[in-house]
């Protein structure tokens, strides 16, 4: 469902609500005008699901303002995003569709399912409300939020305050439990789901994971740990991931328009690469090698290699880098580049990381015993993620010496995994918690751009250096600036949040950035 109907929707809706008076309500109401009552919550559902997931995967901002400058991918050629240059018309574009397409679907949802008692459709559009937010939060600071999506054809809210992300994530958490108790099997059936198929203990497992992705998040500037182990602790009542099964993912179909964003640009551009970052600690500087890198990464063409591609580098130095930067490095893995790639919005490994750091700082039970545990399951789901196609990538490599032992793709899965733990050189230890911790989330949240960066910003492992010819001050960008159109519209508002967090750059940090 794209977005010709749910704006004619929104249009029609508007137009019902404003043909209405105080004074002549009987005798002036368009009776043919659809009410709340008659919107279809089932394609506004479809909807929200698709234009949320295009727009944290869509190229310029997941992969360039996500993936490059948490150095997971990098530019061969129009580097000026790696070098911290970015693309106003993203950042504008960033803010509109996730408040005026996503948001706005979410909200009509809410405001559906009110009036008619749907509680798996409310409790659904509050687990997607806290994603769309958090995503708004993490990467612009204070935002609209009490009074976004607020109002009437007859009482606009054209200015609406910012509110601290602080107050904000309070909300988010709440409404993310809120939703918890609304899902239930005996509710209605749910129509529209892309994302589950109408799978109402998974919506659940979605909303608690994502409590305590949001919970973590904010766990330097708030007590957390009561809300973590209460979560943890009643999986019959608060159910999470247990298995990559549940992974938040939406699987595109493949065919234009419903086909993966990054496999839309690769229709027609050619200009990303691995980050060099990412392939040396893979496969250069391990003492074995993490075989996660030929899933991530193509051969190089013109070498044969798994070769990364240094991030920052100006457009010049990038084509010419090792000769011929465009057949000298390895293209992004072709998993990720093709149609029917998932859009991944949350991941049962990164649970596990969460739970893991949950366990080594005492937030939940279980103390470093766990802490390791969770860590290994963290590190073994990230491999078996995409296990199918993992596996044909990597029969293809050591096909010919593994069938003459008679080993099939699971054992070839389970040798790689194996040879990892034995001789990856990341074996838990609670000396270095954090820094293994943040690292293997960072390898394991690959193509997940935003999130990867937001997370290695409160995390700061791997220790990243900005390029030599970065601009930014050679600093690697902590948030974004807000759009130049809500210094015109909404001036006071916009200012006052200003005034609050800091100067409106790339180098402000957010209110649970402490790192």
């Amino acid at each position: 469902m794209k977005n010709t109907i749910k704006y004619l929707f929104v249009i029609a809706l508007v137009i019902g609500f404003s043909a209405c008076t105080d004074n002549f309500e009987e005798t002036n109401t368009n009776v043919n005008a659809p009410s709340i009552e008659q919107a279809a919550p089932d394609m506004l559902l479809t909807n929200s699901i698709e234009s949320m997931t295009d727009r944290v995967h869509e190229i310029f901002l997941g992969h360039e303002m996500g993936s490059c400058w948490v150095q997971h991918m990098a530019k061969v050629q129009y580097t000026d995003e790696d070098r911290y240059i970015p693309r106003v018309s993203v950042i504008n574009n960033t803010w509109t569709s996730l408040y005026a397409a996503s948001g706005q679907d979410v909200a009509t949802i809410i405001s559906v399912a009110e009036a008619k008692e749907l509680k798996n459709y409310k409790g659904i559009a509050y687990v997607l409300k806290a994603y769309i937010t958090s995503v708004l939060t993490d990467l612009y600071g204070d935002i609209p939020y009490s009074e976004a999506w607020k109002g009437s054809a007859a009482e606009v809210i054209i200015s609406p305050v910012y509110d601290t992300q602080e107050s904000i994530y309070t909300d988010l958490v709440a409404k993310l439990k809120e939703a918890n108790d609304l899902l239930s099997e005996d509710n209605e059936e749910v129509a529209g789901d892309i994302l589950f198929d109408g799978d109402i203990v998974k919506w659940k497992k979605f909303a608690n994971s994502l409590r305590l992705r949001l919970l973590l998040r904010m766990s330097a500037k708030k007590n957390v740990a009561a809300d973590m182990q209460a979560i943890v602790s009643n999986p019959s009542a608060t159910p999470i991931f247990t298995s990559n099964d549940d992974n938040a993912a939406l699987h595109y179909l493949g065919s234009a328009p419903n086909n993966h964003p990054i496999n839309e640009n690769r229709k027609s551009r050619d200009d990303h690469r691995v980050s060099k970052t990412l392939v040396d600690l893979l496969y250069g500087d391990a003492p074995s090698p993490d075989y996660r890198v030929s899933l991530y990464a193509d051969l190089a063409v013109g070498n044969n290699d798994y070769a990364g591609l240094p991030n920052g580098l100006r457009s010049s130095d990038a084509a010419n880098y090792d000769g011929n930067g465009l057949k000298n490095t390895s293209k992004i893995g072709s998993f990720y580049t093709q149609a029917s790639a998932p859009g991944m919005l949350m991941s049962y490994a990164e649970l596990q990381f969460i739970l893991a750091e949950a366990a080594h700082k005492n937030y939940i039970s279980g103390g470093e015993a766990k802490a390791e545990e969770y860590y290994n399951e963290g590190i073994t789901a990230s491999f078996y993620q995409n296990e199918e196609y993992f596996t044909e990538v990597l029969e293809d490599i050591w096909g010919s010496t593994f069938e003459s032992w008679g080993w099939d793709g699971n054992d070839i899965m389970a040798y790689a995994l194996q040879d990892f733990f034995d001789w990856g050189g990341w074996a838990y230890d609670p000396a270095h918690a954090m820094e293994f911790i943040g690292t293997q989330k960072w390898v394991a949240m690959f193509d997940q751009g935003l999130q990867a960066n937001f997370e290695w910003r409160r995390i700061g492992y791997p220790v990243l250096v900005a390029p030599a010819d970065a601009d930014n001050q050679r600093k690697i960008p902590v948030r974004v600036f807000y759009p130049a159109d809500e210094y015109s519209r909404n001036k006071t508002n916009v200012e006052a949040a200003v005034a609050r967090q800091g100067k409106d750059d790339l180098n402000t940090r957010v209110w649970w950035d402490v790192n």
